[in-house]
């Protein structure tokens, strides 16, 4: 008996080894989960600031704004304290509205006006990827406005963003030529 140790009870203690081994388990599982989850953001912001779409709207904004531009459309689209760019003219039914807001803030509006329908593109920042709206627009003669009706909000589960984003994209390289 001389030879054998003691062994104390603890009794409801935790011991050193069982806390390492919660720790390390609790680290696995955050980098097994939150290391994709970063990646993933990031990925998306680097995409945001290498296309510079939102840079080539503040420019074409500033530079191509004019009073009254799209006058109908400021107050349906929240953009009365904007300068507003509007192209094409009032022949055509695609019409593409242009915004810079007077806190930093871009927005870009397709209106079909032969469906009635239109999509609104929001980014708060250049690096941001733009939150959409999208639904119907009704012309008030009396108003001399158009207004919303039956909006949604596309959260980029139902593709509407990403397809407009991407009609806006090649809608810009075609102005450019």
């Amino acid at each position: 008996m001389a030879g054998r140790k003691r062994h104390l009870d603890l009794g409801e203690a935790v011991s050193f080894d069982s806390v390492l081994t919660i720790l390390t388990v609790l680290l696995v599982l955050r980098v097994v989960f939150m290391v994709p989850m970063v990646n993933l953001d990031k990925a998306k912001t680097e995409s945001a600031k290498r296309s510079g779409i939102w840079d080539t709207t503040i420019s074409r904004t500033s530079r191509l704004s004019a009073p009254g531009s799209a006058q109908g459309y400021l107050a349906a689209m929240g953009l009365s304290n904007g300068r507003v760019v509007q192209s094409p003219g009032a022949n055509s039914d695609l019409v593409w509205i242009e915004a810079l807001l007077p806190d930093s803030a871009v927005a870009v509006v397709l209106h079909d006006r032969a469906a009635g329908t239109y999509v609104r593109l929001f980014a708060q920042s250049r690096t941001e990827h733009p939150s959409c709206q999208y639904g119907a627009l009704r012309w008030s003669p009396v108003e001399k406005q158009w207004f919303t009706v039956s909006d949604s909000v596309d959260y980029g589960d139902r593709g509407v963003s990403g397809a407009t984003l991407a009609r806006y994209r090649n809608w810009l390289a075609r102005e450019r030529m």
